[in-house]
C-alpha cells in the first residue's frame, strides 16, 4: 500500500536536481494564473521543465511507492484478462503480477486515485492489492499491444481449418468497414490493413519466423512492429491475399506479385503485393498508395527559400535534363511530380513513364512500366518522342539506354525529368558522366541536381529540447570526416530537440517527414570542374567557398538548429 506522504513532488524534483527553486516557484505561479485544476507535475510538464517519466519517479519517491518501467515488466496475462479492457483504460490500471502471498501489484499512472485502486480490488476479487507508479505513455504503449493481441486472439478464434469457397469467390475490391462479420482469416487479413491504415503505414511487412509470423508497419521510413500470429497459419493468410490479389494460391515456390483494391469511409488504397518463399513460409510485402492521394506543392516537401527559388528556375527551362536523385524511399518521386505541378498543365503535352504509377493525374498522360510484354523504360521513351510531348518525366534511369535516349530528348526541345541513385548531387554528375553516354551530349542538356533524403519530423507534442556539444555533434553527423566538418564549421548550434513518444506520434516521437536537399546548377563553372576531374570533396569545398553552395550537411544542420527533427535522424539518413 501508499506509505506516508514524505514529501511534495515538487520538492523531491528540485533534490534530484530536475529542476531549480526557481523554476519551481515560476511553475506555481504560472498553475494558480493559468491552470489551477491542474497538478503541479503536469504544469511542469507542459512547461517543458521535466518529462513525464521523470514526473513518475519523483512521485514514487514522494510517495515512498515503487516506479515500474512497464516496457520492460512482464505482465501476467491471466491478471489482464480479469478487468475488462474499457475499465484498464478509463482508470489508467494495469495488474502487473500476483506474488506468493497472493498480493497483487497494481500499476497507476495516478497512485492517488483511491476510486481507482477500489474498482481494481473489485475486478480483482482482493483487498491484497499494492501500488506502483507507471509512466502514461509506457501505460498506453502497453495497451496498445493488448488490444492489438485481442484482435488476433478473436480472429484466430474465428479460423476455420480451410479457405471457404465463399472467400475464394470475393472479389479484388474489398471493404474494411464491412469486415466485421467476416469469417476469422479474412478479418485478420483486413485488420491488418486497417492497422497499417491507421498508422499511416506505406508498407506492410508479413515476416515468418521460426517461432510466429511477425507483422511490421513502415511508418516514415522506418519499420515498427504490430500483430503477431501463429506460424501455422501463415498458409492461409497468404492464400487469402493471394485470392484478393488475383494470384495462384497453389504456387509457393516462386515469388509473385499483384494487387488489390480496399476502401475505407474517407479513400481508397491500391495495395501491391509481392511475395517471397523463404525458410519458414511465405513473406509477403504490401505497399500501400492512397489513390486519392494529391501533389504537394513544391514549398511544403521541406526545402528552403533558396532551393526553391533554384528548384523553380530550372522547371521553367523550355528545354533540357534535370536529375533527383537519391536513396530509395528519399522521396524523389514525390519531387519530381511536385515540379510538373509547376507547370501549366493545360497549355502542355506531359507524359509519364512510371513503375509503379503513384498517383492519378488530370491533364498527365500516364505509362505504365511493363517489362513482362517488353515495355521498359527505354522502350517507352522511344515511342513517347512520337507523341509530341512537350515535357517528359521517366520515373528512373535504370540503365546506360534509358539515359542516352533521356539525353537525346532533352537536347531536341523536351524537358526531361528523371532519377537516379546516388549519394550527392556531384556524384550524379560523375556517375552519370562515366556512363556509355556521350559527354558534351550529357553536359549541354544538363540543369541541374537535386539530391535529397527524407528525415523524420520531431513531434511537437513532445519533442524535448536538449544542450548540445557541437563538436560532438558534427563528428557524429559527419562520422569525423574532416572534408565535410570543414562546410558546417562556421555554423553552430546550442541546443537540438530530441523524440519522446506520445499518443499523437503513436510513441515514436516522430509525425510525418521531411527533405534535407542540396541543388546543384549545372552551370560553366561545375561543368569546368567535372571535367577536369577534380576530386569529389574538393569540388564541394570549391563550391562551398566560392558559390556559398549548400549541401545536404547544411541543411541538416539548419534543421536540428530549428528543431525539426533528432541527431539519431540525421545520422540514419545522411
Amino acid at each position: 500500500m501508499i506509505g506516508v506522504k514524505k514529501k511534495l513532488i515538487g520538492q523531491v524534483l528540485v533534490e534530484k536536481g530536475l529542476i531549480s527553486h526557481e523554476i519551481l516557484n515560476t511553475a506555481l505561479d504560472y498553475q494558480k494564473k493559468n491552470a489551477p485544476n491542474k497538478r503541479i507535475g503536469e504544469v511542469l510538464i507542459e512547461l517543458g521543465y521535466i518529462t513525464e517519466e521523470e514526473l513518475s519517479q519523483a512521485l514514487a519517491e514522494s510517495l515512498n511507492i515503487p516506479y515500474i518501467n512497464l516496457l520492460e515488466t512482464n505482465i501476467e496475462e491471466n491478471l489482464i484478462n480479469q478487468i475488462p479492457i474499457n475499465i484498464i483504460k478509463n482508470y489508467k490500471i494495469i495488474p502487473i503480477k500476483k506474488d506468493e502471498y497472493g498480493i497483487v501489484l497494481l500499476g497507476m499512472v495516478d497512485p492517488l486515485d483511491t476510486e481507482a485502486i477500489n474498482v481494481a480490488r473489485e475486478y480483482l476479487n482482493t483487498i491484497n492489492v499494492d501500488i506502483a507508479v507507471i509512466s502514461k505513455t509506457a501505460f498506453e504503449k502497453v495497451i496498445q499491444d493488448i488490444e492489438n493481441k485481442i484482435i488476433v486472439d478473436q480472429a484466430l478464434r474465428d479460423i476455420k481449418t480451410e479457405i471457404t469457397e465463399e472467400a475464394e469467390d470475393l472479389v479484388r475490391s474489398i471493404n474494411l468497414d464491412e469486415s466485421e462479420s467476416q469469417p476469422g482469416i479474412i478479418r485478420l487479413v483486413e485488420a491488418i490493413f486497417k492497422q497499417s491504415i491507421t498508422y499511416r503505414a506505406t508498407d506492410i511487412h508479413i515476416e515468418p519466423t521460426n517461432k510466429n509470423v511477425k507483422v511490421r508497419y513502415r511508418i516514415d521510413g522506418v519499420l515498427y512492429k504490430g500483430l503477431e500470429f501463429p506460424l501455422e497459419k501463415l498458409p492461409e493468410v497468404v492464400s487469402r491475399i493471394k485470392i484478393m490479389a488475383q494470384l495462384d494460391i497453389t504456387e509457393h515456390r516462386l515469388p509473385q506479385d499483384g494487387h488489390l483494391t480496399v476502401k475505407t469511409r474517407n479513400s481508397e488504397y491500391d495495395l501491391r503485393i509481392s511475395t517471397l518463399p523463404s525458410r519458414y513460409g511465405e513473406k509477403v510485402v504490401v505497399r500501400i498508395l492512397d489513390k486519392k492521394q494529391t501533389i504537394i506543392d513544391i514549398s511544403k516537401l521541406g526545402f528552403g527559400e533558396d532551393n526553391i527559388v533554384k528548384i523553380k528556375t530550372m522547371i521553367s527551362e523550355p528545354y533540357g535534363f534535370i536529375v533527383v536523385s537519391g536513396p530509395t524511399g528519399g522521396g524523389k518521386t514525390t519531387t519530381l511530380f511536385s515540379m510538373l505541378k509547376e507547370i501549366d498543365l493545360e497549355s502542355k503535352n506531359i507524359v509519364t513513364i512510371e513503375d509503379p504509377i503513384e498517383y492519378d493525374l488530370e491533364n498527365i498522360t500516364q505509362v505504365q512500366v511493363n517489362e513482362k510484354v517488353g515495355l521498359t523504360f527505354d522502350n517507352a521513351l522511344k515511342y513517347i518522342l512520337r507523341q509530341d510531348p512537350d515535357v517528359i518525366l521517366v520515373g528512373e534511369i535504370r540503365d546506360e539506354e534509358t539515359l542516352r535516349i533521356s539525353v537525346q530528348a532533352s537536347l531536341t526541345g523536351h524537358l526531361v525529368l528523371s532519377t537516379i541513385h546516388a549519394n550527392d548531387a556531384i556524384s550524379t554528375i560523375i556517375r552519370m558522366k562515366e556512363m556509355n553516354v556521350n559527354q558534351e551530349y550529357l553536359f549541354s542538356s544538363l540543369i541541374g541536381v537535386i539530391n535529397q533524403r527524407l528525415v523524420r519530423v520531431l513531434c511537437n507534442n513532445c519533442k524535448k529540447k536538449t544542450k548540445a556539444n557541437f563538436n560532438d555533434l558534427i563528428k557524429a553527423i559527419t562520422r569525423d570526416n574532416k572534408d565535410e566538418q570543414e562546410l558546417v564549421k562556421d555554423n553552430p548550434i546550442e541546443y537540438v530537440y530530441e523524440p519522446q513518444g506520445c499518443p499523437l506520434c503513436n510513441w515514436t516521437g516522430f509525425l510525418g517527414r521531411t527533405a534535407i536537399a542540396e541543388i546543384v546548377i549545372f552551370d560553366s563553372f561545375v561543368k569546368d570542374l567535372i571535367i577536369q576531374n577534380v576530386p569529389h570533396y574538393k569540388i564541394k569545398k570549391i563550391l562551398s567557398q566560392e558559390k556559398n553552395q549548400k549541401f545536404l550537411i547544411n541543411d541538416a544542420i539548419e534543421k536540428l538548429s530549428k528543431g525539426v527533427t533528432s541527431i539519431e535522424e540525421i545520422t540514419r539518413v545522411i
